[in-house]
């Protein structure tokens, strides 16, 4: 038994296969669409990876790592960990000296964000007395995405030449 569709039945797909002028139109518009477009797309062969970060060190001389770690890593961690935007914390203990890392998370205001550490700090008063107050460095440091090694049987001046020539074709 054979079925019987209605003109009305099928929906999109079945107007494009009985049209196919319009499907065609259709299609003309859309290629068209994407040639303007091409231009206005951004587009980096390297994308910029950028993490902004604020590092805290204390230097305490004649200290050993450990009584760094608890007089001074222990005591300042906790109050910083009511910063807004940390996305990641790292922290690190030698003989005299306490680093902390605050890494933050992507466009975060830095300017707020080294005053909200400002802040946290100025809260802290159970450091040690020998120790210096906590120096605060905003930094920024954008990650390579690859590394390029040029070799050959030529000399170095030669390489470098080549090297400075790929280096103006990629900026």
């Amino acid at each position: 038994m054979a079925r019987d569709l209605s003109n009305a039945a099928g929906g999109l797909l079945s107007y494009f296969t009985r049209h196919r002028t319009a499907a065609n139109l259709l299609l003309l518009v859309l290629l068209l669409a994407g040639a303007f477009a091409i231009p206005q797309m951004r587009a980096q062969f390297f994308p910029d990876v950028i993490i902004d970060d604020v590092d805290i060190t204390v230097t305490w001389d004649g200290a050993g790592a450990e009584d760094v770690d608890a007089a001074i890593v222990q005591v300042l961690e906790p109050a910083l960990q009511g910063v807004d935007g940390v996305s990641e914390t790292a922290a690190t203990s030698r003989e005299g000296r306490a680093s902390i890392s605050l890494e933050f998370e992507p466009d975060w205001d830095m300017d707020r964000a080294q005053e909200d550490v400002q802040t946290a700090l100025d809260g802290v008063a159970d450091l040690p007395e020998d120790a210096d107050d906590p120096e605060i460095r905003r930094g920024r440091w954008s990650d390579r995405v690859t590394d390029v090694i040029i070799k050959g049987p030529v000399g170095v001046d030669q390489l470098a030449n080549f090297a400075d020539e790929f280096v103006r074709r990629l900026f």
